[in-house]
């Protein structure tokens, strides 16, 4: 479809805007219809602007309802720099963020530190021009703000992770020589560590397929050794649900690395179940910081 104006999604959709806009509580952080309108529009720029065949009112006006309105008006409420909007967004999320950071990252300075990076890029940077700049202008609406700032953080440490990663040396010999694997150890077999590599990938794939709620289940129970009533309390679920889901999350994340290294590795059998039983061993295979590099 032929993109949109900002004048034209003004006009077409003006009492879908009123009426998000009213819903929304904007006015209590001094967020103006022009302002709430745009960011609508950006939205919705987003999901229909490169689409060939027109988009009808209807599915316009649902795709508009299923936006996070309240969400998306206190996103720019803070973006705008209201006090107040600033101060609810802390006391709403301040602590259920920084909790999200513990569990997925393990090391409680580590996740200080990326929370901490969190909350002063939200409050926005200043730029050569004296304008404040904050990830809250990417907000659109369409994951509520809880789901949002738990990408933020994720990729927060993605991006802290990599930096790290390009600072490590790369000298070969800095072990005491080429003949060790990655991990440190001596192994009669020449291909445990391609074998354990390509488990390695098909693992990060298979818990990056995981809603986001098995991430955090998986981090409360192996990552921070909660105990089952914990990682239920923490989820909102009966302890024998947490057991369950656990199981569950257990089973998919095999049957997916198999698939993958069956398909993508043509690996056989007996290269599947060996690739299993090195992970049984001494693998140093991080699993927090795999949680955190997800999705």
């Amino acid at each position: 479809m032929a993109a949109t104006s900002l004048e034209q999604f003004l006009e077409k959709y003006r009492d879908t805007i009123d009426r998000l806009h009213s819903l929304s509580n904007a006015a209590a952080w001094r967020v103006s219809r022009t302002s709430f309108a745009a960011a609508l529009w950006r939205s919705f720029d987003r999901r229909f602007g490169a689409d060939s065949n027109p988009v009808t009112r209807v599915e316009a006006v649902r795709f508009l309802d299923s936006l996070h309105a309240a969400d998306l008006a206190l996103a720019i409420g803070c973006r705008d720099g209201d006090a107040s909007a600033w101060r609810h967004l802390v006391s709403t999320y301040r602590a259920p963020i920084d909790a999200f950071a513990r569990a997925v990252l393990g090391n409680s300075s580590r996740a200080s530190e990326i929370a901490d990076s969190l909350w002063a890029d939200l409050y926005g940077l200043r730029s050569s021009d004296g304008a404040r700049r904050s990830p809250l202008e990417h907000y659109g609406g369409r994951s509520s703000l809880t789901s949002w700032l738990r990408v933020v953080v994720t990729r927060l440490e993605a991006d802290r992770w990599r930096a790290t990663r390009r600072m490590e040396p790369l000298d070969e010999e800095r072990d005491g020589g080429s003949g060790l694997l990655a991990d440190g150890t001596d192994s009669p077999d020449p291909d445990r560590a391609r074998l354990l590599g390509a488990l390695e990938r098909s693992l990060a794939e298979a818990l990056n397929a995981l809603s986001p709620d098995n991430r955090l289940r998986l981090s409360y129970y192996y990552v921070q050794n909660l105990t089952l009533a914990q990682t239920a309390a923490l989820l909102g679920e009966h302890e024998s649900s947490a057991s369950r889901n656990l199981a569950r999350a257990r089973v998919a994340i095999r049957e997916c690395v198999t698939r993958t290294l069956r398909r993508e590795y043509r690996f056989s059998d007996d290269q599947i179940s060996q690739c299993f039983e090195y992970a049984t061993g001494d693998w140093p295979f991080d699993l927090g910081r795999m949680l955190a590099l997800g999705k």
